[in-house]
């Protein structure tokens, strides 16, 4: 049985959920505030003080006084009991909330109290969120959509402070595009977007405008994944479609529409594997090189050297061309404040790279062509031109193949997500081999750290992290009996109820689980209040009164 609280109340709990969804993108300690500002509602919305103040009009002004905060407090007990009771009759908000009932069971056991502590306040929303919004009143579709369109819109605003950036190459690293969160979280944020603005594209009867306006909005945030190079987003919205077109061509009785999905398919799957391969071969096979056709003295009389075995290949160009090192650094100290004297100084090889990047010879005449702009990227560590100004899926796959080149030789990641990845990784099912079962409980940074340690890491310090895989965080911290509850939680909603079958919940729940496998999503405040929030929004925000569709129904093919 809910409690009652009005037009009035139901205002104050809508503006609650919107603040959250807005907050995710925007301030992490606006988020923290506005979850607690729902908790706050969860405990007063229904309180009629109205009707207490009639009450005890005639008493004294110290009993009047006393007797309101009596009535209070039997009044939010009353809230806390019933809605309390709402939540454990409701077996898929226990279901949820019981991740965060495993890392309590988790301190137990752990050997790392400060961490755990700090991850018990970081996932705090995986109880909050299902504990609040399930024991609530749900919303109509009105108001349903409301939350939405403001989480599209704060999106979209994050997005356009990002762009401004990029205008105005303000930035060193374009994670530095996502200006108050962590850009794998703003990109997951961006493709649920697009994914909520398609449905509505369909779904809905929207004026003509609107519907344009929708259209613009998904574009945008399609070239927003492509200059925060979010390989992530990327194979999510892929394999995302690739899911959807095969479940309408599974459903379709239309031969048509069957044989232009699988066109659909082939095409983009084509272009998605040939662009990466294309651009790797290019990596991989710079033009041919006549050696005696290559001039051997800069103008100034100065001796080239030609390394290609200590240096490389990058942008299908062979950097240790071209080089006449006293020359080029004498250009250099005159014209940067950053001194660089010999090629063990810092910014050495990034000014070789750069210089390389711009198909400029590693001299004097290369140095005087860089622009004040260049010469600030070389001081800001900036090794290739391409970084800054032109930014996106091809420059990235650029990136992991240096960083690939420099694993491969050296086995040193630092520096590197991707190939960090691959030591957090093997870190991961280092620990797992010795807490196979029940993991080492709740705060895992210790047995990190002390894994790195015990193996001797070349990771430096501020890159040895975690996991980066939820699902390896998971295991690693309550065994594979824990992992098998993690996921058992995730998908028991959809088998709990129908009506959670339909295609927002779905969608949301692909995109965070796709996800997990290169991120520890629930590591972070902003990661865990979004799938909690989210999660919980989609499965009891919707009003029971309304008719609801499968996603079969939804969708007819």
């Amino acid at each position: 049985m809910k409690v009652e609280y009005g037009k009035t109340g139901t205002y104050f709990y809508l503006v609650g959920l919107i603040l959250v969804g807005v907050t995710l993108t925007t301030s992490k300690f606006a988020l923290s505030v506005s979850l607690f500002y729902l908790l706050v509602l969860w405990f007063l919305l229904g309180l009629d003080m109205r009707s207490i103040n009639k009450m005890y009009s005639e008493k004294p002004f110290v009993a009047r006084i006393l007797s309101r905060i009596a009535f209070s407090f039997k009044g939010i007990w009353y809230n806390i009991k019933t809605r309390f009771t709402d939540f454990l009759h409701n077996k898929v908000a226990v279901v949820m909330a019981s991740v965060y009932v495993m890392h309590l069971i988790g301190l137990i056991y752990t050997s790392d109290y400060q961490c755990a502590l700090k991850d018990l306040r970081i996932k705090l929303p995986l109880l909050i969120a299902p504990l609040v919004i399930s024991s609530m009143k749900p919303l109509n579709r009105k108001q349903f959509d409301t939350v939405l369109w403001f989480f599209i819109g704060s999106v979209f605003f994050v997005t356009i402070l990002g762009t401004i950036k990029f205008i105005r190459r303000d930035f060193v690293d374009v994670r530095e595009l996502s200006p108050f969160i962590n850009y794998i979280r703003l990109s997951l944020c961006i493709v649920f977007s697009i994914f909520i603005l398609g449905y509505y594209l369909v779904k809905k009867n929207y004026s003509l405008l609107i519907k344009s306006v929708m259209v613009f909005l998904i574009i945008w945030f399609l070239w927003q994944i492509t200059i925060l190079e979010s390989f992530t987003s990327l194979l999510v919205i892929a394999a995302l479609c690739f899911v959807l077109i095969m479940y309408f061509v599974f459903k379709s009785t239309k031969t048509n529409v069957k044989i232009c999905m699988v066109v659909v398919i082939v095409v983009v799957a084509s272009v998605v594997v040939y662009l990466p391969y294309k651009v790797v071969k290019d990596y991989m096979n710079p033009a041919k090189i006549d050696v005696s056709q290559l001039d051997t003295h800069t103008k100034l009389g100065n001796p080239y050297v030609f390394d290609t075995i200590n240096f490389g290949v990058e942008d299908a160009r062979y950097v240790g061309l071209y080089i006449s090192k006293n020359e080029m650094l004498d250009a250099w100290n005159k014209r940067s404040v950053k001194k660089i004297n010999s090629e063990w100084d810092d910014g050495y090889h990034a000014l070789v790279r750069y210089l390389t990047s711009k198909d400029l010879r590693k001299d004097a005449e290369g140095v005087e062509q860089l622009s004040e702009n260049d010469i600030k990227n070389i001081e800001n560590g900036v090794a290739n031109y391409n970084y800054i100004e032109n930014p996106g899926f091809r420059t990235r796959i650029m990136k992991v193949m240096i960083a690939y080149r420099n694993y491969e030789r050296s086995g040193d990641a630092n520096g590197s997500s991707v190939f960090q990845r691959v030591e957090y990784i093997k870190a991961s099912f280092g620990i797992i081999k010795d807490n196979p079962v029940f993991g080492v409980g709740t705060g895992i940074s210790k047995a990190f750290e002390d894994y790195y340690e015990d193996t001797n890491s070349k990771l430096r310090p501020e890159y040895r992290l975690r996991s980066h895989n939820q699902y390896l965080a998971i295991m690693v911290a309550f065994g594979a009996i824990g992992l098998l509850w993690f996921l058992f939680s995730m998908v028991y909603p959809l088998f709990a109820d129908k009506r959670n079958r339909n295609y927002l919940y779905i969608v949301f729940l692909f995109i965070v689980a796709f996800s997990m496998f290169t991120d520890d999503t629930l590591e972070t405040q902003v990661g865990a209040t979004l799938f909690a929030y989210f999660g919980s929004l989609l499965v009891f925000a919707k009003s029971e009164d309304e008719e609801y569709t499968t996603l079969n129904q939804e969708f007819k093919p």
